[in-house]
């Protein structure tokens, strides 16, 4: 496989995997419950699943090669595509926490932590929920399959 085509097959997983995590984030943008932060982890549990299933379908396909990065390139990207995609569906779905209105309006039943003075706090906390969470994500689900395959490869014991 040429390094074009499998930097195009690795990036349609990340995308999926973007996808998959920005349902429950357009449900958390388009119900204005900013309270109901639960929605983003199911989205990084969904994200966490398709990089799993990717390690999975990705098992015999490097078999000559002794060291593959699939799993993280394909988390890599996805990070980068859902960072890209919240900030699409931010402007599309809720573009009044961006203006310079009054963030009590906008900003109802927020959490504790998120204050009710900057209107930055939910985006902040999205991008940093699909940063950190969805990368550490990522890597378990990587190297989980990555070492399930090993495993696989090795002779029984007799």
């Amino acid at each position: 496989m040429t390094e074009k085509s499998k930097i195009f097959y690795l990036s349609r997983f990340g995308i999926v995997s973007a996808i998959l995590y920005c349902i429950p984030v357009i449900f958390f943008l388009k119900g204005r419950r900013f309270s109901d932060t639960w929605l983003l982890y199911l989205g990084s549990a969904l994200f966490l699943v398709s990089v799993f299933v990717f390690g999975i379908m990705n098992d015999g396909k490097n078999a000559d090669a002794k060291i593959t990065y699939d799993g993280f390139f394909v988390t890599i990207l996805g990070v980068i595509f859902s960072c890209i995609l919240i900030l699409i569906l931010t402007f599309i779905l809720t573009p009044d926490v961006f203006g310079t209105g009054s963030s009590a309006d906008v900003l109802q039943q927020t959490p504790a932590a998120i204050s009710k003075k900057g209107d930055d706090g939910i985006l902040f906390m999205m991008l940093a929920n699909a940063v950190i969470i969805n990368f550490c994500a990522g890597v378990f689900a990587a190297i989980m399959t990555r070492s399930k395959n090993a495993e696989n490869k090795l002779p029984a014991n007799e």
